[in-house]
């Protein structure tokens, strides 16, 4: 796939194209994993398959990886005990367990998919004393509950089996080993980067397999205990039994055998180089993941067509002669399954070339629905709002409820009345907006559900992206859906590459501060530095965006609009997370994929940490006041 990735950008008409390799940890298994549940004598009660169905609908589910389901960075291991079921896994479901008397100590766990990122479930099982854990899809967040199920439909059916990496994301992405030797060379490493001593902080220590509910149900509905729905409404799923806690009597069983080794990975690095000389260079990226657990037809080579496309565009532009001004990077990224590898890696050993970087714009599953969703760093969404305004009518998507096409743009918002989400990670920005404070934006046409039915499984395939991925089930819709992304994603690129002006809105950015710092409002913290200081942000922000109707400087102007992100890095990280630096939004350190704002402050609020969140409080004061004055100039 490099290859040929390589080929069509330079096909397309982009003269620099480069292999960039990286030597990361990545493990696979070298037998397929087991699990089988006994009775107190000994029998074998159970025995779950592990695998995939072949479908006569799917022509590629005859693949021999449908026997192949793991979590990458899984370890290996046998352990035998009784089970308990924790719901999402969430650090809460465990306080539920707890004051209900039932310890998951000593015990295999059984967790849903959803509500937080797969490797925090782990962890948060691992750190309650667990000895295993399997997690499984619950056909109430992506399967029958939803319609019917592939492939008469396009939700998860009962042998589908949700793949993917245990990495615990929210501490630190990129390769847990940081293995490259180049890290070496430039005087960084694992502890340097993640203030972590080794690996194996950023991985499990227990094993866990992804399994189907086909698998789960056998085993939850012989647990016992105390039944579910007591401990609250949303600890009950959609499968036809009982829920209940356990432990259970019986003995469930796993083994997993994962061979780890140091591997070699691709990125593919285009680019256009500008036309204003260096210290004027704004370098735009546009960046997408290549690799799949299996097929991966959405997740990500939807993307990875309009990416495609989005060169073809950019190419014949070029060809035409063309040049932009500021320089535009098209990155094809490798490893980003196994916790975002190749993207975190690139940029943390190429970070010069891309210091004064404006923006990222990312797409990943682009394609998997009809709905249309954005995330942005809030200095980005006037720029979005604008192109879907001028592209409307121009592409296609399906409308939000007034028929507007921007009435469709929402994404889990900090508040209800934001038509924008906040960027929080689980995509290949999470190093460009958390770790260097480069103004990030990411979107993509997905189901009102918010997900897909076939998410990391076989069934990730031609055949169902050309059936059910598209606007409303209609066959072959999905394509044009790409070719829409690509168009929208090509504006976006060209809008920042070549305006004398960079479209960064600070205003909305000082809007959602306010917001931001009203929703950490009311838990006895002192407030009143930090918004005056968002007082003076708000007043600098105005300033420069009349300074944009008549601009004098260009250079210092745009230097300003795009770095001031920047100020809103803290050098030494959020706490007990020295990677994420960025003050104003991150990945909740329990939730992995999800945003929270003022993650320091809330976090802390959240953990019962009053001092440490005042201290929080003052940190991102500081970096406030850094901006305001930064961008006032």
């Amino acid at each position: 796939m490099a290859d040929y990735l390589s080929s069509a950008f330079k096909d397309a008409g982009i003269e620099s194209v480069e292999t960039f390799e990286l030597d990361v940890l990545l493990n696979y298994p070298s037998s397929p994993p087991t699990l089988k549940v006994s009775n107190p004598d000994g029998q074998v009660t159970f025995a779950a398959t592990l695998s995939e169905d072949i479908l006569p609908e799917d022509s590629t589910s005859d693949t021999p990886w449908r026997n192949t389901t793991f979590h990458g960075y899984a370890p290996s291991g046998s352990v035998s005990a009784p089970a308990v079921f924790a719901n999402y896994g969430r650090p809460s479901d465990f306080d539920d367990l707890e004051a209900a008397n039932i310890s998951v100590e000593g015990k295999i766990v059984l967790v849903r998919y959803g509500q937080c990122f797969r490797g925090l479930k782990v962890m948060n099982a691992q750190n309650r004393g667990a000895v295993g854990v399997l997690v499984y899809s619950d056909p109430q967040d992506d399967g029958f509950e939803y319609g019917k199920c592939y492939p008469e439909g396009p939700w998860r059916s009962a042998s589908s089996v949700q793949r993917g990496s245990v990495q615990f994301n929210s501490i630190c992405a990129g390769d847990p080993m940081r293995a490259d030797k180049r890290y070496e060379e430039m005087g960084e490493s694992l502890t340097s980067l993640c203030g972590v001593k080794d690996y194996t902080s950023l991985i499990p220590s227990i094993p866990s397999i992804p399994i189907s509910y086909g698998d789960a149900q056998p085993i939850l509905s012989q647990l016992g205990g105390v039944a579910a729905e007591a401990l609250g409404d949303d600890w009950v799923g959609a499968l036809p039994i009982t829920y209940t806690t356990g432990p259970s009597t019986s003995i469930v069983s796993m083994s997993t055998d994962n061979e780890f080794k140091v591997t070699s990975i691709p990125n593919v690095i285009g680019k256009i180089p500008g036309s204003l000389p260096a210290s004027d260079d704004h370098p735009v990226l546009l960046g997408n993941h290549r690799d799949a657990w299996v097929f991966g037809a959405a997740d990500p080579n939807s993307g990875t067509a309009s990416l495609i496309e989005v060169a073809k565009g950019l190419g014949s532009l070029v060809q035409s002669g063309w040049q932009p001004k500021h320089t535009i990077y098209l990155l094809s990224w490798s490893g980003e399954e196994y916790g975002l590898l190749g993207s975190t890696g690139w940029a943390e050993l190429n970070f010069d070339a891309i210091s004064s970087a404006s923006a990222y714009i990312n797409v990943d599953t682009v394609v998997s629905g009809d709905e249309l969703t954005a995330s942005a760093t809030p200095a980005l969404t006037s720029l979005w709002e604008g192109v879907m305004a001028d592209l409307d009518g121009h592409v296609l998507f399906k409308n939000g409820p007034s028929g507007n096409v921007l009435d469709a743009n929402v994404n889990a918002p900090i508040n209800a009345d934001d038509a924008i989400g906040t960027l929080g990670s689980g995509s290949d920005y999470t190093v460009f907006l958390d770790h260097f404070g480069i103004a990030s934006l990411d979107f993509e046409f997905n189901s009102p559900a918010g997900t897909y039915g076939v998410y990391h499984s076989i069934y990730d395939s031609f055949d169902w992206i050309d059936n059910y991925g598209g606007i409303d089930g209609e066959k072959g819709s999905s394509f044009e859906l790409m070719a829409s992304a690509a168009k929208m994603w090509g504006v976006l690129a060209l809008r920042l590459a070549d305006s004398d002006v960079l479209p960064f809105d600070h205003v909305k950015q000082a809007e959602a501060l306010v917001k931001y710092s009203a929703a950490v409002d009311g838990n006895g913290l002192d407030l009143s530095e930090l918004n005056s200081n968002i007082d003076a942000y708000m007043k600098a922000a105005q300033g420069v965006a009349e300074e944009m109707n008549s601009p004098g400087d260009l250079k210092d102007l745009n230097f300003r609009l795009s770095m001031t992100e920047r100020s809103f890095l803290n050098a030494d990280g959020l706490p007990g997370r020295s990677w994420m630096k960025h003050v104003l939004q991150a990945p909740g350190f329990y939730l992995g994929y999800a945003a929270m704002a003022f993650p320091g402050v809330q976090q802390a609020v959240d953990d019962g940490d009053l001092d440490l969140a005042q201290q929080q409080v003052a940190v991102v004061a500081e970096c406030v006041d850094k901006a305001a004055t930064f961008l006032k100039g």
